[in-house]
């Protein structure tokens, strides 16, 4: 008698264009310790400021930042203005799932990426297997040009060929990988068993009736082999016939049109929150700026400190409070520099460090204006942060948020 899992090859079924992607293994569940910085993928609730986040949050945030950003593929993290590629689409698995694909996957779910090889040359070095891994540069707190504050929790911000990577005992190897289809819009030209099928159609919606019929159809010689056990069911045996075999073809295609469909709707959804979000964000910055418009009242500042006010008000948490109560009622300018009587902390202003006036307001307060914003550049050209960020450093001795931000978006692993 038979097996009970018969297999056949079903009919290809195209749902999509992105069956050439080549597809790696970009990050697992669990936690990743990387350059000094500990990144948690299996928290209980997702918080980005401190690299902590549900696995599910951090898979659907970088699925609709896809969504926005092509991120580039790249050679050993060298930006030079050239890429092999791009990061089209990821691709969470569990165990299970990856051996049906024919991957060892190390962990208990693993989050994988498609590659669009635009170049030909690192499209052949990736099929001749000499790529041998691959490493992505994580970010916490993405967003684009069109995003008042960032949006994305959790995203990826380019894709790279390595020969050693931070991850080594959780990364498959691209060798492993090579062949493998993930794509949603692949071909679906695997070898598939009764139960497979049964279970495609009914998760897909056909009723019991369909999937009866239709098993029946895709499945004729295991039927026979049913009759041969049980010679009271022979006379009522189907015959198999390639009419039958197209029927059912169509019903798949049917079924798969359906899912496209689905999905389609599903993006449209996601595209409708992103507007929603996005002028949410509009409506908290314009009621921010009014709030601090009216909380300066007649003093008199730059753009750039009325968008970091802005900005301290949005994030909250008594900052702005602290940056209003430091700044000072405003004087109107003299047309020429006015000589100062008070010594820069009676030496040599040439000598004053930043050490010597960080966290110090009242001795940063005894500089002159110049001699102020040497210092400032100074900072901002070390830390590569706006100037603003930098004076805001200098007068409370912490640490701005943005800044932190800043550091945390440069994880590379």
């Amino acid at each position: 008698m038979r097996s009970s899992r018969l297999k056949i090859r079903t009919v290809s079924i195209d749902l999509g264009d992105d069956s050439g992607l080549r597809w790696v293994s970009l990050v697992p569940r669990g936690v990743i310790n990387a350059h000094g910085m500990k990144w948690d993928f299996d928290a209980e609730e997702t918080n980005p400021d401190e690299l902590r986040f549900r696995w599910e949050d951090a898979v659907a945030s970088v699925q609709r930042w896809l969504l926005s950003f092509a991120p580039p593929v790249a050679i050993e993290h060298d930006k030079n203005g050239t890429a092999a590629g791009y990061l089209r689409r990821v691709v969470s698995l569990t165990q299970s799932e990856a051996a049906a694909h024919g991957i060892a996957q190390p962990v208990s779910e693993m989050l994988y990426g498609g590659l669009d090889l635009t170049s030909p040359k690192w499209a052949a070095a990736f099929d001749d297997g000499e790529i041998p891994y691959v490493s992505p540069n994580i970010r916490a707190w993405a967003g684009t040009e069109l995003d008042e504050v960032p949006e994305y929790p959790f995203a990826i911000g380019e894709v790279s060929f390595v020969t050693i990577p931070q991850i080594k005992s959780q990364q498959v190897p691209v060798a492993e990988m090579r062949g493998v289809s993930l794509s949603e819009g692949g071909t679906m030209n695997k070898m598939m068993t009764m139960e497979e099928c049964s279970q495609y159609c009914a998760e897909n919606g056909m009723d019991e009736a369909a999937i009866a019929a239709l098993i029946e159809k895709l499945f004729p010689e295991l039927h026979a082999a049913a009759h041969v056990a049980n010679p009271e069911l022979a006379e009522t045996a189907p015959a198999a016939d390639p009419e039958a075999l197209e029927g059912a073809a169509l019903e798949l295609q049917k079924a798969a049109q359906e899912i496209e469909e689905k999905k389609t709707a599903e993006d449209a959804t996601l595209s409708e929150v992103k507007r929603l979000k996005a002028d949410l964000s509009a409506a908290r910055r314009a009621v921010a700026q009014a709030n601090v418009k009216v909380a300066l009242g007649n003093r008199k500042v730059s753009p750039q400190t009325e968008s970091m006010l802005t900005d301290a008000f949005i994030v909250g948490g008594g900052k702005f409070e602290a940056l209003l109560k430091d700044l000072s009622t405003p004087t109107v300018r003299p047309s020429a520099p006015v000589a100062r009587t008070i010594a820069p902390m009676g030496r040599n202003a040439s000598s004053v460090s930043l050490s010597e006036v960080m966290g110090r307001p009242e001795r940063f307060a005894e500089l002159s204006e110049d001699q102020q914003w040497k210092l400032i550049v100074e900072l901002s050209e070390k830390e590569k942060c706006h100037p603003a960020f930098a004076a805001s450093w200098i007068t409370f001795g912490e640490t701005p948020s943005t800044v932190v931000e800043q550091r945390a978006t440069k994880g590379i692993f």
